[in-house]
């Protein structure tokens, strides 16, 4: 799906604070090594971080989400690298990452390119990176009505319509797809209340895990 209208038209479509699970734990990423924010939207979480003093590689599929990171980087100083690309054709410029974000990206993906991208985050980071992860999982609210609608692509995971996937993780398998890493925290439950792009409030049934390699 493309966010370049949405972008265009609603300032901090998914809002303007950085993830909690961010927040609560960037302290432990080493500032030796860039972090890389797959899926950096408007740069909620990218920002913060360069905020912070850290090195960023902010990555998305919109333009105008991408051109919107880039000025404000360019207003303020910051130390990020804005590309317009998905993580399958990202090709790393910087060497090793000493922390990976992936907020919100699991759930739009097909089962086989969550396979790809754990794959690929295994090739960008070295011992001692953090890999910060938000998910859906089968909690959610809406997951009876999609299962019931929508075309079934594998395990949980719906094509919505042509431009939508979502794929919910089972309790607990966001441990065993990240097993060989070291678990620093994980939750799982109702997340908060939410409103955006217009929608009305709703929660969604989420995981959150940090990993360390």
């Amino acid at each position: 799906m493309s966010y370049d209208q949405a972008y265009k038209e609603i300032p901090d479509y998914f809002g303007a604070d950085p993830s909690p699970l961010l927040v609560d734990f960037h302290h432990l990423i080493e500032k030796i090594r860039p972090v890389l924010d797959i899926g950096a939207g408007q740069g909620r979480n990218c920002l913060f971080l360069a905020r912070q003093g850290f090195s960023v590689d902010a990555i998305d599929p919109s333009q105008v989400g991408i051109d919107h990171i880039s000025r404000v980087a360019t207003d303020e100083s910051l130390s990020i690298r804005a590309c317009r690309t998905g993580f399958e054709g990202f090709e790393a410029d910087q060497g090793l990452y000493g922390a990976v974000l992936v907020f919100g990206i699991i759930q739009v993906l097909p089962r086989e390119l969550i396979g790809r991208l754990i794959e690929r985050i295994g090739d960008w980071t070295a011992s001692g990176s953090l890999i910060m992860i938000s998910a859906f999982t089968t909690e959610d609210p809406g997951f009876g009505k999609i299962a019931a609608v929508s075309e079934k692509l594998g395990k949980n995971s719906f094509r919505i319509d042509k431009d939508n996937i979502r794929t919910f993780l089972d309790p607990d398998e966001i441990l065993t797809l990240f097993g060989d890493y070291k678990t620093v925290h994980h939750w799982q439950g109702l997340g908060p209340v939410q409103r955006h792009g217009g929608k009305e409030p709703h929660r969604h049934g989420v995981v959150q895990a940090v990993f360390r390699r």
